[in-house]
């Protein structure tokens, strides 16, 4: 082993090296700078940054932006397995509610037996992660037990402590709080806000923004703030307060003017509540610009600033004036007030913009343009509920009304940024923007484009509407990109959407559509080119479909279409398939009283062709006898020229003179 003072010089050693490659910085502000064998000093200033405030989530933030979004993986919630990742959207909205359920029952079992669960999560212990107490018959109903469920939000628990309490007992500032507490929750418990998934769902399932009238009328609130000897102001605001947020508009008025007739002055949140259901109180324009300019002038007397929400609420009255001219002057008036006053619109307040502006049968505007412009240089933060219903309206206006697809890839650019991807809103909402960013990019983009955000989108950020997946299909066949309908078919079979009868029409449509065989698809001369291998799988497809229907008795709406064979027949002769265009004869001939819809002549005729070169004279007669059965013209042509053409038999020999026979008597007859 070295010993100390050997040690203590190779430490000593070890110094002096470093120091010819760095001075050494000392307490004192001077620095040792190494000179050969002799060392000087000076003088260095130490600069100290100026601090910098961090939140308490700065860190994971900055981790969490290290990673980004894989459009080909599937979301978190779903399991990472191959049998367990949904495509379809009944797929995705069943595993996510399914999985939701189950930590449901988990919360259930852990409330209901409470005593089985006496460990502690976490150390220093949180409350929220405690079983709720029960309510029983030997629980002490006291007043600090009715503070703890309105502080808890247990709204049920809390009103059947308050009915147990003596009323005179309860102090007036409890009284307020649960004055407060029922009127904002409207007497109803509500969703645990662990359940993020059925309240997404929920939440999509409302649809468009409606006030619905939720009230309880002569409810408890009411009855609350009726046993109040003396009303107070922050009282007559709980009230008004909670009976607009659940859509009881005339009785929030009619206490509003009570509370001015008191000499009481609302408070902001109270002001943001009448403005917010103006428009409904006053259905004229004249009169819901008079009151809004009256709330206003009495906002000033009341010295009382408002803020963003006040800004939206009164943008969202304007919003439902039926005169276009009277609510623009009206919203860019408010807008040059609000903003004398320092007050920033936030993207909430874009999107009442974009309903007064861009309105469905109203004038062509282009207020969107100089929004995004805006967004681009400073996108504002989260603070109202309707920013996040800004981006779906914004697109909406960029596919119906502007028909503007370089401005929707610009505000897409913005919605990619992490830190906004959370304000695509709710399941309704992230489905309209998508489904009109797609029909935009489908109308006014080349195959390619498209097809790249097609892929980026479908299936695990975005599984699109049958509408939306024809749209899709139409436009490539459209621009004769046949080479993209095998992977359209293999994206309809895995969103189950392959037994849907229009999808299979625009399909076979678009296999239809192309011009033949391409050797630049098929290397080997063993290899089947995809569209055909495609029209073939759709046909097996629906054969095994309806199969297994007829065997199991079971209802189905998917049935084959002439125009379907049609489109296969037309794709198998282009492709020199004589076997798989025998089939569809043979389907026609055998299902020609149950097809929805005519079999085309023009097809038939290339089929008919097709048999007489290759002397088919069994597949030509079944041609020739479903031209007779639909009253075509050219079935009396068909016939002649397969006696003429065609080496019959004698059985086809007759069949064909019955086939002549009955189209003579057809022309007779008519």
């Amino acid at each position: 082993m070295m010993s100390c003072p050997n040690l203590n010089a190779l430490v000593w050693q070890h110094l002096f090296r470093n120091a010819r490659r760095r001075p050494f910085v000392w307490k004192s502000g001077r620095s040792i700078v190494p000179n050969g064998n002799s060392f000087s000093t000076e003088t260095k200033e130490i600069v100290i940054p100026n601090y910098i405030p961090r939140g308490p989530t700065d860190i994971l933030e900055a981790l969490a932006s290290t990673v980004k979004r894989d459009p080909t993986a599937p979301h978190f919630k779903f399991h990472d397995d191959p049998y367990l990742i949904p495509a379809s959207n009944h797929a995705k909205r069943t595993y996510a509610l399914a999985q939701e359920a189950g930590r449901k029952a988990a919360n259930w079992i852990k409330h209901e037996h409470a005593e089985l669960f006496q460990h502690r999560n976490a150390e220093p212990f949180i409350q929220a992660f405690a079983p709720a107490e029960k309510l029983t018959e030997t629980t002490p109903i006291t007043e600090d037990l009715l503070k703890k469920y309105i502080h808890t939000a247990q709204v049920a628990n809390a009103i059947h402590v308050y009915g147990k309490l003596d009323s005179a007992a309860i102090s007036p500032e409890t009284r307020q709080s649960f004055l407060e507490f029922v009127a904002f929750y409207n007497e109803d418990d509500q969703l645990n806000q662990d359940f993020v998934e059925e309240r997404w769902f929920k939440s999509g399932m409302k649809g468009k923004d409606q006030i619905r009238q939720t009230w309880k009328n002569n409810g408890l609130a009411e009855a609350v703030f009726n046993s109040m000897e003396r009303k107070t102001p922050e009282a007559y605001c709980a009230l008004i307060c909670g009976m607009a947020k659940h859509g009881k508009a005339v009785g929030a008025w009619e206490y509003y003017n009570q509370m001015l007739a008191e000499g009481f002055a609302p408070n902001l949140t109270t002001y943001n509540s009448i403005f917010k259901i103006a428009g409904i109180v006053r259905e004229d324009a004249e009169h819901q610009i008079r009151l809004i300019d009256e709330t206003l002038r009495n906002m000033v007397h009341a010295g009382i600033k408002p803020n963003v929400r006040t800004l939206n609420s009164i943008l969202e009255s304007i919003s439902r004036i039926p005169i276009y001219r009277v609510a623009r002057e009206k919203s860019l008036q408010v807008l040059s007030d609000f903003k004398s006053i320092g007050v920033k619109p936030s993207l909430g307040s874009y999107y009442f913009l974009l309903k007064i502006f861009c309105r469905e049968k109203g004038p062509i505007n282009n207020i969107l343009v100089g929004i995004v412009n805006r967004l681009e240089y400073e996108m504002p933060p989260l603070q109202d509920l309707h920013d996040v219903a800004f981006f779906a309206e914004a697109m909406r206006v960029c596919n119906y009304h502007l028909e503007d697809v370089q401005l929707a890839k610009r505000l897409h650019d913005l919605l990619c940024i992490p830190q906004n991807q959370a304000l695509i809103g709710d399941s309704y909402k992230e489905s309209i923007y998508y489904r009109c960013f797609l029909l935009l990019l489908t109308r006014a983009e080349g195959p390619e484009a498209l097809m790249e955000m097609y892929r980026h989108l479908v299936p695990n950020i975005y599984t699109p509407e049958q509408s939306v997946f024809e749209a899709v299909v139409k436009s490539v066949a459209e621009c004769s990109a046949v080479h993209y309908v095998p992977e359209l078919w293999s994206d309809a079979v895995y969103m189950d959407m392959g037994e849907r009868e229009s999808i299979l029409e625009v399909l076979l449509e678009a296999l239809a559509s192309g011009s033949g065989p391409d050797s630049n698809t098929v290397s080997d001369k063993d290899d089947v080119d995809p569209v055909l291998a495609t029209a073939r799988a759709i046909t097996a497809h629906v054969d095994n479909f309806l199969k297994v229907a007829e065997e199991k008795n079971r209802p189905t709406p998917l049935r084959w279409t002439g125009s379907m064979l049609g489109n296969l027949a037309k794709l198998f002769l282009q492709y020199g398939d004589v076997a798989s265009a025998n089939a569809i004869i043979i389907k026609v001939h055998t299902l020609k009283n149950q097809l929805s819809s005519f079999f085309p002549v023009a097809t038939l005729n290339k089929l008919y062709e097709s048999c007489i070169e290759r002397q088919d004279s069994a597949m030509a007669l079944m041609a020739i006898d479903y031209a007779v059965e639909m009253g075509y013209d050219e079935s009396s042509s068909m016939a002649k020229q397969a006696r003429e053409q065609l080496k019959l038999d004698e059985r086809q020999q007759e069949k064909l003179n019955s086939i002549l026979g009955s189209t003579s008597t057809t022309s007779e007859e008519s």
